[in-house]
Protein backbone atom coordinates (compact mmCIF):
# COMPACT_ATOMS: atom_id res chain seq x y z
CA UNK A 1 0.00 0.00 0.00
CA UNK A 2 2.59 2.41 0.78
CA UNK A 3 4.47 1.56 -2.71
CA UNK A 4 1.45 2.26 -4.14
CA UNK A 5 0.87 6.31 -2.54
CA UNK A 6 4.49 6.39 -3.35
CA UNK A 7 4.34 5.93 -6.67
CA UNK A 8 1.14 8.07 -6.94
CA UNK A 9 3.00 10.75 -5.20
CA UNK A 10 5.86 10.48 -7.56
CA UNK A 11 3.57 10.66 -10.63
CA UNK A 12 1.86 13.13 -9.39
CA UNK A 13 5.04 15.38 -8.89
CA UNK A 14 6.29 14.78 -12.16
CA UNK A 15 2.98 16.04 -13.59
CA UNK A 16 2.80 19.10 -11.78
CA UNK A 17 7.01 20.26 -12.54
CA UNK A 18 7.00 18.77 -16.02
CA UNK A 19 6.99 22.36 -18.49
CA UNK A 20 6.56 22.31 -21.74
CA UNK A 21 9.61 22.72 -24.21
CA UNK A 22 9.47 25.68 -25.76
CA UNK A 23 11.40 26.54 -29.42
CA UNK A 24 14.48 28.34 -29.13
CA UNK A 25 13.81 31.07 -32.01
CA UNK A 26 16.95 30.69 -34.73
CA UNK A 27 17.04 30.46 -38.27
CA UNK A 28 17.13 27.32 -39.26
CA UNK A 29 16.01 24.06 -41.33
CA UNK A 30 12.57 22.49 -39.52
CA UNK A 31 11.32 19.55 -40.22
CA UNK A 32 7.40 18.05 -39.39
CA UNK A 33 6.54 19.01 -36.23
CA UNK A 34 4.86 21.45 -34.58
CA UNK A 35 7.39 24.58 -32.61
CA UNK A 36 6.02 26.88 -29.92
CA UNK A 37 6.96 30.31 -29.59
CA UNK A 38 8.12 31.49 -26.76
CA UNK A 39 10.24 34.85 -28.15
CA UNK A 40 8.63 37.93 -25.55
CA UNK A 41 9.09 40.40 -28.17
CA UNK A 42 7.36 40.18 -31.51
CA UNK A 43 9.02 39.11 -34.54
CA UNK A 44 9.16 39.00 -38.33
CA UNK A 45 10.41 35.92 -40.36
CA UNK A 46 10.11 34.31 -43.97
CA UNK A 47 10.18 30.87 -45.07
CA UNK A 48 10.78 28.97 -48.58
CA UNK A 49 10.82 25.06 -49.17
CA UNK A 50 14.47 23.23 -48.96
CA UNK A 51 13.73 19.91 -50.71
CA UNK A 52 11.96 20.88 -54.33
CA UNK A 53 10.14 17.23 -54.77
CA UNK A 54 8.02 17.37 -51.65
CA UNK A 55 4.85 19.38 -50.45
CA UNK A 56 4.99 20.51 -47.20
CA UNK A 57 2.47 22.73 -45.56
CA UNK A 58 2.90 25.76 -42.78
CA UNK A 59 0.44 26.75 -40.32
CA UNK A 60 0.75 29.51 -37.54
CA UNK A 61 -1.90 29.14 -34.85
CA UNK A 62 -2.09 32.35 -32.36
CA UNK A 63 -2.50 31.79 -28.66
CA UNK A 64 -6.50 31.59 -29.06
CA UNK A 65 -6.08 29.21 -31.29
CA UNK A 66 -7.40 30.98 -34.82
CA UNK A 67 -5.02 30.23 -37.58
CA UNK A 68 -3.06 33.29 -38.21
CA UNK A 69 -1.30 31.95 -41.47
CA UNK A 70 -1.17 28.76 -44.07
CA UNK A 71 0.95 28.16 -47.29
CA UNK A 72 1.40 25.13 -48.95
CA UNK A 73 5.01 24.72 -50.15
CA UNK A 74 5.63 23.17 -53.73
CA UNK A 75 8.44 25.52 -55.64
CA UNK A 76 11.62 25.39 -54.02
CA UNK A 77 12.22 29.18 -55.04
CA UNK A 78 9.37 30.55 -53.45
CA UNK A 79 9.87 32.54 -50.49
CA UNK A 80 7.29 33.45 -48.10
CA UNK A 81 6.67 36.18 -45.81
CA UNK A 82 4.93 34.74 -42.52
CA UNK A 83 4.07 38.13 -40.82
CA UNK A 84 4.61 39.22 -37.71
CA UNK A 85 4.87 36.03 -35.06
CA UNK A 86 3.97 36.73 -30.90
CA UNK A 87 4.92 34.78 -28.19
CA UNK A 88 2.89 31.77 -27.56
CA UNK A 89 2.16 31.01 -31.09
CA UNK A 90 2.71 27.64 -32.68
CA UNK A 91 4.21 26.99 -36.00
CA UNK A 92 3.40 23.70 -37.76
CA UNK A 93 5.34 21.89 -40.04
CA UNK A 94 2.95 19.14 -42.33
CA UNK A 95 4.96 17.00 -44.69
CA UNK A 96 7.78 15.23 -45.40
CA UNK A 97 10.05 17.97 -46.71
CA UNK A 98 12.09 20.28 -44.78
CA UNK A 99 11.20 24.63 -44.72
CA UNK A 100 14.02 26.89 -44.04
CA UNK A 101 12.99 29.61 -41.51
CA UNK A 102 14.65 32.68 -41.46
CA UNK A 103 13.94 35.40 -38.38
CA UNK A 104 14.20 39.05 -38.58
CA UNK A 105 13.90 40.93 -34.93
Amino acid sequence: MKIKKFLMFLLILMLVFTKTPNAIVTSDTYKQGIYNISEVNPFRATARLVKPSTVTSLIIVDSNGNQKFYNRFDNESETVDLGPINNADIIAIIGKGEIAITFNK
